[in-house]
């Protein structure tokens, strides 16, 4: 008898009714069950058994398969295992950082000096919560003319200790058993053993083609649940453990980015060895700096990159990988090569970084990060640090909204708008590369809220910010790196030959200086001060001596040609929310 064209049982589909009916078709071509009725029978409860079953299975290991690699994985510990292949380490929850200066009342005058030490406690409220923070190292008060006050670093944890002793079993795993651990706090010790009190403090390895057998390093690796492990060395890489040594582990538990802008701190613990009346504090710089730990999706992308680098710095880009995996406090970092730079500096690599909560790294911060990376570079090669170069983006925004939709009054909506704005520019803006998109802006401000709000007009302004030199004549150069409107160009109030002036453009390429008379009407003082690359959106004057200016920076606006707003190079866009307009108009629908 020749064999039906469904007499074999189909197994490529997945879904469970296509499984079902292929059971369905493949039992119909058996002669036990040729006329038998699939429908409503004991059979057919059973095939739903069966298809559930192979739907099961099939979905259990398609979502085994999706785990077992870094793009599809989507549990965190699959992630992490699969960036350790890649010996990517996925960065802690950082604690805030805040500047404070404390000084001493009462202090004996025949004093020299005292130790504020390491892990003394202040603390912080917020929202009624009460946080802890701690010198992350001791600091040192010199008597100064019978003045005792000290410029002292705070960093947000709960200090913590953990003790491991070593059995020599080769299955001992030295897992940190708390969450929230701040890696960057992280010291080890190593004692010979409870009768031998000798120690040696261990480092953290980030480069082993420095670890030799006897280096005294640790490796630091992701666990499960979020806690981080010890891995020491096995005799060849890294000094290996003996059974008996004790391991002292020391750091500090954080809430990540909970804490930042804290600005108020009270002295909680102060042990200096010496009587004093009083301690008094006050806030140099708020705290900045905090972060959760780093998201799957965060590992995903850096965990590949930081194996392309393989801790060299050999092309552009390779700087950048390398400074973001080894600094938890920067933010966003872009580096190019010299050549694309303006003017052109060959045999260079411009290196620009953006801290957490910052604007600016300082000129210490910098010389720290080329010195991490200063043995990993070309002898040809000199990397630069330079500043993030800011672009502002100025809206004017009309919005339309239904009053008969909304209890909220105009105040209220408005400043939901503004908040957007700044949500919009946190989440979109403010790091190297990051464009801004008409659309997406005005898209993000209708879904305010769907029901109130109709719809958004926005009008764009970008806009530099300089400060002239008002002792002696000076080349200004005001490079936009976006095309503009002719006959945009604003400034701000400066001085200029007494009178209170202002910049513009004659829309033919020509940068003026005017003032208003008192008919406020413009009068032009020079017609020609410099000049304007209207494509490039490059300004250059010449010889601009003004004699003061409104503000701490002459700010410079235009409109650019285009809805869009692409940032170049070290630019970083960024909305200036406290001069973004916005109207509102209701309407009765």
């Amino acid at each position: 008898m020749a064999t039906s064209a469904n007499s074999y049982l189909k197994v490529t589909e997945l879904d469970f009714e296509e499984i079902k009916t292929n059971m369905k078709s493949f039992l119909s071509t058996q002669t036990q069950f040729k006329d038998y009725d699939f429908e409503g029978s004991a059979i057919s409860t059973l095939l739903d058994v069966l298809a559930y079953n192979t739907h099961y299975n099939s979905y259990y290991v398609n979502m085994l398969a999706n785990e077992m690699f870094l793009d599809t994985a989507q549990q965190r510990e699959s992630v992490v295992s699969k960036a350790k292949e890649l010996g990517y380490v996925p960065v802690s929850a950082i604690g805030a950082t805040a500047n404070v200066n404390l000084t001493f009342t009462g202090v004996a005058s025949s004093t020299s000096q005292f130790t504020i030490p390491k892990n003394s406690k202040f603390t912080t409220t917020i929202d009624d919560i009460q946080y802890t923070y701690v010198t992350p190292e001791a600091f040192t008060v010199t008597n100064n003319n019978n003045v005792f006050a000290k410029d002292i670093l705070i960093k947000e944890g709960v200090p913590l200790t953990h003790r491991f002793t070593v059995t020599g079993n080769k299955k001992q795993r030295f897992v940190i058993p708390n969450e929230g651990l701040d890696m960057t706090s992280l010291t080890v010790f190593v004692q010979e053993s409870d009768v031998d009190t000798t120690e040696q403090e261990y480092v953290r390895a980030t480069d082993i083609k420095q670890v030799f057998s006897t280096s005294a390093v640790y490796f630091l690796e992701e666990a499960y649940e979020g806690k981080y492990e010890l891995v020491f060395g096995s005799g060849s890489l890294g000094k290996s453990l003996k059974s008996g040594n004790i391991i002292k582990v020391s750091y500090l538990v954080c809430n990540g980015d909970e804490t930042n802008g804290a600005s108020q701190f009270s002295v909680d613990t102060l042990n200096i060895g010496v009587d004093y009346t009083k301690a008094t504090l006050t806030v140099n710089k708020s705290s900045s700096g905090g972060r959760p730990k780093e998201t799957i999706d965060s590992i995903k992308f850096n965990a590949p990159r930081n194996y392309q680098t393989q801790n060299r710095a050999v092309i552009a880009e390779d700087y950048s990988r390398i400074i973001l995996s080894e600094n938890p406090d920067i933010e966003s970092v872009i580096s190019f090569g010299g050549q694309d730079a303006t003017p052109a500096q060959y045999g260079k690599v411009i290196i620009a970084v953006k801290p957490f909560a910052e604007k600016f790294a300082t000129i210490t911060r910098k010389n720290q990060l080329k010195q991490t990376i200063q043995d990993r570079t070309p002898l040809a090669v000199d990397p630069i640090f330079v500043d993030a170069d800011y672009t502002y983006i100025i809206p004017e925004i009309k919005t339309y909204y239904n009053k008969t939709k909304t209890t909220d009054t105009t105040s209220a909506i408005k400043q939901k708008v503004l908040d957007a704005i700044t949500k919009f520019s946190e989440n979109n803006l403010e790091r190297f590369g990051n464009r801004l998109r008409y659309s997406k802006f005005v898209r993000a401000l209708d879904n305010i809220d769907t029901g109130v709000i109709l719809n958004n007009e926005a009008t764009i302004k970008i806009e530099k910010r300089i400060t002239p030199n008002v002792n002696k004549k000076e080349k200004v150069i005001v490079n936009f790196n976006n095309s503009l409107r002719p006959s945009t160009i604003q400034s701000t109030q400066f001085t200029f030959q007494r009178f209170s002036s202002f910049l513009d453009d004659d829309g033919s390429g020509n940068i003026r200086i005017f003032r208003y008379n008192d008919s406020k009407q413009k009068t032009i003082i020079l017609d020609s001060v410099g000049s304007i690359d209207y494509a490039t959106g490059k300004i250059e004057i010449e010889n601009f001596a003004p004699t003061a200016y409104v503000g701490i920076e002459l700010k410079i606006s235009a409109i650019p040609s285009n809805l869009d707003v692409v940032p170049v190079r070290e630019q970083i866009l960024i909305i200036d929310k406290e001069f973004s307009s916005v109207s509102l108009i209701g309407e009765t629908i």
